[in-house]
């Protein structure tokens, strides 16, 4: 395997190592909420996404604060991106989303799979040649991870099993970046029903 290939490069040689490393750091985010009083971390939440729509913002409407944000976290941000709202942002919604609409046990759970089955199917997906398009092996590689996680944080085997399912469909979303909104609300719903 080419030296590209091992570090993560997608299609077209860009290496995605660290927005998939931001991805799964991101993933910090839910057992941390989960310590926080149930206010405060619906309000960190809400924060969080004003945050990323104001940088949106300034990024969409500003070529300097574009460039400004692109020197800082240039890596991050695919080409596809430029134009329209980031994979970021996306992110910070389902997150939210997933918070204030599910118990904070369920969010907590989704938030980590979110954060860890995507990018796990991005990489599988990649490296089986799927050219910037959803595999089967990216699935498969997502809903392991999802029934991974999900069972480490003792969920019943067949639940985790079912999470992990509805995270492979989630995942699929043919739209840029609402796979970033699916996974967690679908999970956590998935989580909330079958409990």
């Amino acid at each position: 395997m080419s030296g590209a290939a091992s570090r993560g490069a997608a299609p077209g040689g860009r290496d995605d190592t660290w927005r998939r490393t931001a991805h799964v750091a991101a993933g910090a985010l839910g057992p941390v909420a989960a310590r926080l009083p149930p206010g405060a971390a619906a309000l960190g939440f809400g924060a969080l996404v004003v945050l990323a729509g104001a940088a949106e913002t300034l990024r969409l409407t500003s070529p300097g604060a574009r460039h400004r944000l692109e020197r800082f976290a240039g890596r991050l941000f695919r080409p596809a991106e430029a134009s329209g709202i980031s994979g970021a942002t996306t992110l910070a919604l389902g997150f939210a989303l997933a918070w204030w609409i599910f118990p904070a046990g369920a969010a907590e759970r989704a938030i980590l799979v979110a954060a860890l089955a995507d990018p796990m199917a991005a990489l599988v997906g990649t490296r089986a040649g799927g050219s910037g398009r959803k595999t089967w092996a990216g699935s498969l590689a997502c809903a392991v991870t999802a029934a991974l996680v999900l069972w480490l944080t003792h969920v019943a085997v067949p639940v985790a099993l079912a999470g992990g399912v509805v995270a492979a469909v989630a995942e699929r979303a043919p739209w840029r970046a609402v796979d970033n909104v699916t996974v967690p609300v679908l999970v956590a719903a998935a989580l909330w029903l079958l409990a």
